[in-house]
């Protein structure tokens, strides 16, 4: 079987998110035999510094095609950005040939991408993981739902990563889906079940710096700890300066980290000295960051955002309400006082059981054939 990837971008050291969710999916689907060409449109503006062109090379078993020009119109001009889509497309047809299955992501990319079902008839994909779609009709723009309707009904099957997106699709859009979840990197991240220091307990946190993760009320709750405690936030953002204020204005400066945006290798060091994961998210889709934690034994606080419910349990951790900030600190300080009654190891296997990238590739193969 030989399958085409369209992403939105190739991760890099520099910029190490762009397009992680994808090239995980195509690395996972090489190692299990299938042909896998990777088509990068990397749409982005100009002050996302990187090479522009058209570029053919292979990485970690996967055929890359990436197309980066400095655009900034991903949402917008959709037969412009269609027809751009052709150039690595056809470069791809020459080397690679006509691949059984095209599985683009996020609606914005599968709204360019429809374009190969109409002029090739080839079997189309999506997978869907946009917190944009994750909620009530009225919360999306026309443009999100223009987009959205345009790729949903050219695809022969839709994929969602939790089963509240699966719900809000339904709902808003009337299109069923199957829900296949994330996979965790599992050359990255790995369990020592060692006993810890617990002098200072270490929280850590991953994310962007952005609202949506709601690190404000996180460093909040932590103030309201008592006793030798630290807290590491992992990751950049918009909100760098103002969360690094409150953790001034808190007087957290020996407690509280900003340590920027990490590689998955430099995250799993901090997580093999690190207690407890936290991250009260407003929303998620999913929530790679959790079971990236779990996977390295870590019980996890996470809120009951859309995608968490779905994995987080008394096993493995806690779950409180959005924007809960005593909620979120009565359980920081249960994790604490308990953490003892939790089972690195336990934690480990039961997330590889379910979201190891051979299981998850395993979904994905047999949703192709539907």
């Amino acid at each position: 079987m030989k399958v085409a990837i369209i992403s939105r971008g190739m991760p890099t050291r520099k910029d190490p998110l762009n397009g992680i969710f994808e090239f995980d999916q195509a690395k996972a689907l090489a190692q299990k035999g299938i042909e896998v060409a990777f088509i990068v449109i990397d749409f982005r503006a100009f002050s996302y510094k990187r090479h522009f062109g058209l570029f053919k090379y292979r990485r970690e078993g996967v055929h890359v095609f990436e197309l980066s020009l400095p655009l900034n119109v991903y949402r917008r001009a959709i037969p412009f950005l269609q027809r751009l889509l052709l150039i690595p497309f056809r470069a791809m047809l020459k080397s690679f040939g006509k691949p059984d299955v095209v599985h683009a992501h996020f609606y914005s990319i599968a709204a360019i991408a429809c374009i190969l079902k109409k002029k090739y008839g080839i079997h189309f994909v999506i997978t869907e993981h946009s917190s944009k779609l994750n909620k009530s009709a009225e919360q999306i723009s026309n443009l999100d739902k223009r987009l959205a309707i345009q790729a949903y009904k050219k695809c022969d099957q839709l994929i969602c990563v939790s089963e509240t997106l699966r719900n809000n699709i339904l709902q808003n859009f009337q299109h069923d889906s199957i829900v296949i979840p994330n996979m965790v990197d599992n050359q990255s991240f790995r369990c020592f079940a060692h006993d810890k220091n617990e002098s200072p307990f270490i929280f850590v946190s991953v994310g962007n710096l952005i609202p949506i993760k709601a690190f404000d009320k996180l460093i909040e709750a932590f103030s309201r700890l008592k006793g030798n405690a630290k807290l590491y936030i992992i990751g950049d953002g918009p909100e760098h300066e103002k969360l690094k204020s409150l953790i001034n204005k808190l007087q957290l400066l020996s407690q509280v980290e900003l340590l920027g945006r990490l590689n998955r290798d430099e995250i799993n060091r901090f997580y093999q000295k690190s207690h407890v994961f936290v991250l009260p998210s407003q929303s998620e889709t999913f929530g790679v960051s959790y079971i990236e934690a779990m996977y390295a034994g870590l019980p996890v606080i996470a809120t009951r955002c859309g995608g968490p419910e779905s994995f987080v349990d008394e096993s493995n951790g806690l779950l409180v309400p959005v924007n809960d900030i005593d909620a979120l600190a009565l359980a920081m300080l249960t994790l604490r006082q308990n953490y003892h009654e939790y089972k690195p190891k336990q934690i480990s296997e039961n997330c590889i059981m379910q979201f190891s990238p051979n299981i998850i590739a395993d979904r994905i193969i047999s949703a192709y054939s539907c």
